[in-house]
C-alpha cells in the first residue's frame, strides 16, 4: 500500500441533546455530601434567560507564544524534537498535507498508519515549518496548538487544552454538559481572523483506550467526530492515529481527509541511516530497508543496534549468528538484539522508563532506579554514578532509543516509543543481557524452546508491581516540591502529580494506599467541583473489584461515589449497579453514615430525572440513619436536596424552611462555598415568588461568597443576573439593586440568626 490521500468518513451517531439548554437544570448536590449546584430551572420564564449567553467567547488577550503550557491530562504540549541532523526532513510529503490544508472544504487531516511509520515526526516536521514561517513573517496560522495525548486523556482534556492555547481559557468546561464543550470548542475555531492549526497526536489512544478509563464519558467522542465534518472557518486539524474513525462509505460529503503514512523510500531510508552516521555499500543499505519493509522506527532500531553493538553492516548482515536478525518480525528481533547489548544502566534507564505512561524528567528516572533523589546522591559525594546515568541517558537519546520533549518549565523530559516500551513491559522480567546468554548471540525468539510458565507469569506481574510502587514512590516526592497548599489549589493542574501517584499505586496493587491518599487530599471534592468526573471515575474503578481491593467500609464509599458520578454523566445504568453494589455492602457490614451518604447521591440523581416520590424516600431514610450521629454535614446535603425537591414541586414554605436549616448547618461548618450555593437557591426561591428585591440581596452575598471562594460554577449566577438586568432594562434593574443592597442585612439576618 503506497503513501495516498484518501477521503475520510464516519458513522458516528449523535448524542441526544432534550436537555441542551445552556444554563444547567436543577443541578443540585455534585459531589455527594461535599458540593452544591444551582437551581436554575424554577420557573418557565427563565428559559429566555438562554439568550444571554454570547454567539462567541468573551475576548481576552491572545495567548503567549510560550514553548510549552501547563495542560491536565496532556502527555506534552510541545512536538518531539526533530533535529534536523537525524531526521529525514520529509519535504514532499509535508507539502501534500499543506495543499489539502489548502482546500477549502477540508477542516482534519488524519496521519494514519501502523505504528513506527513516523506520523508523530511528519506531524512534527509541518508544525515546526509553520513555527519557523511564522517568526519570519510569513502566512501561518496565528494560533498553533500541538497536543500528546496519554493513556489517560480525556476529551474534555484536550478541548480545555485547546482553549487555552487559543486564549480562550474556560474555567467552567468540565462542568457543561458534552455538547456545550464541543459549541465552546467550535466557537472558538471558526473567529475569522483568529485561525488556528491544532495537532493532536496519537488521538488512537483515545479510540481504542488502553485502560478502564475509556469506559467512562465516551459521550463526547461521537460528538468530537462529528465536529471535525463541519466547517471550522480558516482552521485546521491535524490528527495521527493507527487508522481513521470514519467510514468513508457512508458519507457523502466529507470535511475530513486521511493521509496514510508508509514506508519510507530507499533514497529516504538511505539519508535516514546516514544522518545517523551510518555507512556501508549501496547494496547492503538496500537491503537492510528491505528487511526493515522501509518502516522508518526500525531503520532508527538498527543504526542504534550498530552503535550499540560497533559491528559493521557487513557483520550484521552476513554473519550466521545475525541471520535470525533479518527474518521473522524484524523490528521485534532489532530491539531483542538492542537489549543484548545494553549495559546495566542503560537496561535500568529503559526498563524504568517503560513503567511510566507519561513524559517523565531524568529525575524520576533516576529514583525510580536508585530510590534516591539526583541532588541527594551529587551532594553525599555520588557525583560520578550521576553523571555515568546522565552519560547514558544522553547517548540513548543520541540512538533514538529515548525520546526528548520539553516540559512546561522549558525542561526536557524523556519517553520511549511505544512499540520499545510495550516490548520492554511484556518481557520485563526476561534477561536477554549478554551476561544472561550462552553462545554470545541474542536470545533470538525461539532460540531455546522454552515458553512462559505460570510461574513466569507470576514473576513478571510481580515485578512490574514492584516497578509501579517505585514510581509511585517517585510522584509522592512530586507532591511534596509541587503541589500547593489545599486551601491554595485552583484547577486540575495542582493536583495533577497527586492524581498520578494515585494511578501508579492501583498499578502497584496498593489499592488502600491509594485510596486513603485520595480521601486525604481532598480529591473527590476538588475533582467534583472541577468538573473532573470521568477522570475520578477511572480513579475509583481502579480500586474497586475486580480491579482493586479495598477495606469494606471504603468500598461501599468508593461504590457510592461511583454511582454518583456516572448518573452525572448520564450513564444511568451504570449508576444504578455501583449504587445497588454500595447499599448492599453497607447493610451487611452495617454501616449506616455510609449507607445515609448512598442514600443521599442516589436521591439526588432521583430528583433531577423527575422521581421526585422515590427521591424523598432516599433522602427521608437517610435522615433517619444519622439522626443521632455528629454528622451535620450530610444533614445539610439533604435538607438541600429536600429544597430543591420541594421547590420543584412548588411546596415554597417547605422549600424555604429546608433551605434556612441547610444554610445554618453550612454556616457553622464554615463551609463557603456550600454556603453560597444554598443562598443561591434560596435567592431563586425568593425570586420564584416574585419577592425581587429580597432575592437580589441574597443573591449578591450569593455572588460574593462565591466569587471569593473560586467557585467554577460562579458564572451560571452572573449570567443569571446578566439576563435579568436585559430582561429589566438596565435603569429598573439598577434601581432595584440599590433596593436590595439597602436591605440586605436585614434580609441575611432572617436566615442567619438562631
Amino acid at each position: 500500500m503506497q503513501r495516498g490521500d484518501q477521503p475520510g468518513n464516519h458513522s458516528a451517531e449523535p448524542i441526544a441533546s432534550s436537555q441542551a439548554t445552556p444554563l444547567p437544570l436543577a443541578q443540585g448536590n455534585t459531589s455527594g455530601v461535599n458540593n452544591y449546584n444551582n437551581n436554575y430551572n424554577t420557573h418557565s420564564a427563565y428559559n429566555t434567560y438562554n439568550t444571554v449567553l454570547s454567539p462567541t467567547p468573551i475576548a481576552v488577550e491572545p495567548a503567549r507564544d510560550q514553548s510549552a503550557r501547563v495542560a491536565f491530562g496532556i502527555n506534552a504540549t510541545t512536538p518531539p524534537l526533530a533535529n534536523p541532523q537525524t531526521t529525514m526532513q520529509r519535504a514532499d510529503e509535508i507539502n501534500t498535507i499543506q495543499r489539502m490544508f489548502g482546500d477549502v472544504h477540508t477542516s482534519a487531516v488524519f496521519l494514519i498508519g501502523t505504528p513506527g511509520t513516523g506520523k508523530s515526526t511528519l506531524a512534527a516536521l509541518l508544525y515546526q515549518r509553520l513555527q519557523l514561517a511564522k517568526r519570519t513573517g510569513m502566512s501561518a496560522p496565528k494560533y498553533m496548538v500541538w497536543l500528546t495525548i496519554g493513556t489517560y486523556t480525556t476529551l474534555p482534556d484536550i478541548i480545555a487544552a485547546i482553549l487555552e492555547g487559543l486564549g480562550v481559557p474556560d474555567n467552567g468546561l468540565f462542568l457543561l454538559r458534552p455538547e456545550q464543550q464541543i459549541s465552546a470548542l467550535l466557537r472558538a475555531l471558526r473567529r475569522p481572523a483568529d485561525n488556528a492549526l491544532i495537532v493532536l497526536d496519537q488521538f488512537e489512544l483515545l479510540l481504542h483506550p488502553e485502560t478502564n478509563q475509556g469506559v467512562a464519558g465516551r459521550g463526547v467522542l461521537p460528538l468530537f467526530l462529528e465536529m471535525l465534518q463541519t466547517d471550522l472557518g480558516t482552521s485546521r486539524i491535524l490528527l495521527t492515529s493507527y487508522n481513521s474513525p470514519y467510514n468513508e462509505e457512508k458519507i457523502t460529503d466529507p470535511h475530513v481527509r486521511s493521509y496514510l503514512v508508509t514506508r519510507i523510500s530507499v533514497p529516504e531510508g538511505t539519508a535516514l541511516l546516514q544522518q545517523r552516521g551510518i555507512q556501508g555499500r549501496p547494496e547492503e543499505i538496500t537491503y537492510i530497508w528491505q528487511r526493515c519493509a522501509g518502516h522508518a522506527y526500525a531503520l532508527v532500531l538498527c543504526s542504534a543496534l550498530i552503535h550499540l553493538s560497533k559491528f559493521s553492516l557487513d557483520h550484521l548482515l552476513n554473519s550466521p549468528d545475525y541471520r535470525p536478525l533479518w527474518s521473522g518480525d524484524v523490528t521485534a528481533n532489532l530491539i531483542i538484539a538492542i537489549h543484548y547489548f545494553l549495559n546495566p544502566t542503560q537496561n535500568a534507564i529503559v526498563h524504568a522508563l517503560s513503567l511510566f505512561y507519561e513524559p517523565v524528567p531524568k529525575e524520576g528516572i533516576f529514583m525510580t532506579i536508585t530510590g534516591e533523589e539526583l541532588q541527594n546522591q551529587r551532594k553525599s559525594g555520588h557525583a560520578e554514578v550521576v553523571a555515568a546515568f546522565e552519560q547514558e541517558m544522553q547517548l540513548l537519546t543520541q540512538y533514538g532509543l529515548i525520546q526528548a520533549v520539553m516540559n512546561a518549565s522549558n525542561h526536557p523530559c524523556y519517553t520511549l516509543h511505544p512499540i520499545l516500551r510495550q516490548y520492554t513491559l511484556e518481557h520485563f522480567m526476561e534477561d536477554m543481557s549478554q551476561r544472561g546468554q550462552t553462545g554470545h548471540v541474542p536470545p533470538w525468539p525461539g532460540k531455546n524452546g522454552n515458553k512462559s510458565t505460570s510461574d513466569d507469569d507470576k514473576q513478571l506481574k510481580n515485578a512490574l508491581v514492584a516497578g509501579h510502587v517505585q514510581v509511585a514512590t517517585y510522584y509522592e516526592h512530586v507532591i511534596q516540591e509541587v503541589c500547593p497548599p489545599r486551601e491554595q489549589r485552583q484547577g486540575l493542574q495542582d493536583i495533577a502529580p497527586i492524581i498520578t501517584t494515585l494511578r501508579h499505586l492501583c498499578l502497584g496493587q496498593r489499592w488502600q494506599r491509594a485510596c486513603n491518599l485520595l480521601f486525604n487530599e481532598g480529591l473527590h471534592e476538588y475533582m467534583v467541583q472541577w468538573g473532573a468526573w470521568s477522570t475520578l471515575i477511572g480513579l475509583y474503578t481502579a480500586m474497586l473489584p475486580p480491579f482493586g481491593v479495598l477495606r469494606p467500609q471504603d468500598e461501599g464509599l468508593v461504590a457510592s461515589h461511583v454511582g454518583m458520578l456516572y448518573g452525572r454523566i448520564g450513564e444511568q445504568q451504570q449508576s444504578k449497579v455501583y449504587f445497588d453494589q454500595a447499599v448492599a455492602l453497607q447493610r451487611s457490614i452495617g454501616d449506616q453514615h455510609g449507607e445515609a451518604i448512598t442514600l443521599t447521591n442516589q436521591g439526588e440523581l432521583l430528583r433531577l430525572h423527575r422521581d421526585y416520590k422515590q427521591a424523598r424516600q432516599n433522602f427521608e431514610h437517610a435522615l433517619s440513619l444519622i439522626t443521632s450521629l455528629p454528622d451535620n454535614q450530610t444533614k445539610s446535603v439533604i435538607y438541600h436536596n429536600l429544597g430543591l425537591l420541594s421547590q420543584q414541586e412548588h411546596d415554597y414554605t417547605q422549600a424555604y424552611t429546608y433551605y434556612v436549616d441547610a444554610l445554618k448547618l453550612a454556616m457553622q461548618l464554615q463551609q463557603a462555598q456550600n454556603t453560597g450555593m444554598i443562598l443561591t437557591n434560596l435567592g431563586m426561591l425568593l425570586y420564584e415568588q416574585r419577592h425581587h428585591q429580597e432575592a437580589l440581596a441574597v443573591l449578591f452575598s450569593a455572588l460574593q461568597i462565591r466569587q471569593t471562594a473560586q467557585d467554577p460554577t460562579t458564572s451560571l449566577l452572573e449570567r443569571f443576573l446578566v439576563a435579568i438586568e436585559q430582561k429589566m432594562g438596565t435603569e429598573q434593574y439598577t434601581k432595584l439593586c440599590v433596593e436590595a443592597l439597602e436591605i440586605q442585612p436585614q434580609v441575611l439576618a432572617r436566615f442567619t440568626n438562631p
